[in-house]
């Protein structure tokens, strides 16, 4: 199993400035130059948006954070035919999800929007999303997470459809990868041939 995941290109910048400690949760600057002083977020925000910005000729950029428990809260709320859900439309899981509130709540999983569903359906395919949906669904992995912090994606300007996907953890400059992490981001690239990576930011003048 590789152990830097430091591949596909992202094509964004990691490079962040002007950290500071909220609460107990670290916020950069949004700006990449640091030059605007005024909007901070949290990392994986920083680089959702920074990926969602980016410029192609033939691609538009799009992206989503993932909850740790995402496999799980689809099931309770969609079940596991996983082909019907494919086959629902946004609005339809939308609607499921809001009749779902009590039940999240009390198992304390995050609703999930409808198009999002659908873009990690159609981005990694039926089958994988079947595979991810029984690994994560496991009586054996409870509570095991490992899930990356986001799930990106690139759609053809031509004809919407999505052309590729990135899985993506974003770690700060010294934060540690833990183990279930890595054998997530393992069986992603190895088992199932979806990109997946580390994206580790650098802070601009530390040292």
């Amino acid at each position: 199993m590789p152990t830097d995941f430091i591949s596909p290109q992202l094509h964004i910048s990691n490079i962040v400035h002007g950290r500071r400690n909220i609460q107990n949760r670290v916020e950069y600057l949004l700006d990449p130059t640091g030059e605007n002083r005024l909007d901070y977020d949290i990392p994986e925000q920083i680089v959702l948006k920074r990926w969602r910005l980016r410029e192609h000729a033939d691609y538009n950029f799009g992206g989503m954070r993932l909850s740790p428990n995402i496999w799980r809260s689809i099931k309770m709320v969609l079940g596991d035919d996983y082909t019907r859900i494919s086959k629902m439309s946004a609005s339809e899981i939308n609607t499921s999800y809001q009749n779902a509130s009590d039940r999240l709540k009390v198992a304390n999983y995050k609703k999930v929007v409808g198009e999002n569903i659908l873009k990690l359906i159609k981005g990694v395919g039926l089958a994988k999303f079947k595979i991810l949906m029984v690994r994560h669904n496991g009586p054996d992995r409870s509570h095991i997470y490992g899930t990356p912090d986001l799930y990106l994606w690139a759609t053809s300007k031509a004809n919407s459809t999505i052309k590729y996907v990135r899985f993506v953890e974003v770690k700060r400059p010294r934060e540690h990868l833990k183990v279930h992490q890595k054998e997530e981001l393992g069986f992603l690239k190895d088992e199932l041939n979806i990109k997946a990576r580390v994206l580790r930011l650098i802070e601009a003048n530390r040292k």
